[in-house]
Order: structure tokens, then sequence, then C-alpha cells
């Protein structure tokens, strides 16, 4: 997930904030699972995007 969001990121083109974007980007490339995450566990992109790590205790498993 980490890595994902990574490459998303590195093309530059939205803001990681902007979701509706991101969550396009992801889609583009390929990147289901974090669209997925994304919308499933917003907590946790917050805190990946903010500090580049997942905590466990913020992921819902579906």
């Amino acid at each position: 997930m980490k890595e994902q969001c990574r490459k998303v990121a590195s093309t530059g083109k939205s803001n990681m904030f902007d979701v509706n974007a991101v969550f396009k980007i992801a889609l583009e490339m390929g990147y289901g699972e974090l669209a997925d995450f994304m919308m499933t566990n917003t907590k946790a992109y917050g805190a990946l995007i903010l500090t580049g790590e997942l905590g466990d205790s913020d992921i819902i498993e579906l």
C-alpha cells in the first residue's frame, strides 16, 4: 500500500489530500487496491499520507 501511494504521489498530478483526484489516478495506474483502501480506511489513508506509515489498528479488514 505504501509503495502504491508513493508512486501516485510521485506523478505530481495531485495533492495527496485531494482524495477524489488521487482515487482517479490510482485507478488509472492500475492500483485498485489503493483506491479501495482509500475509500474503506479513510483514517488510515490520512495517517499514511501524513506519516508514511500504516497503523494496524486503523485498518478495517474487508
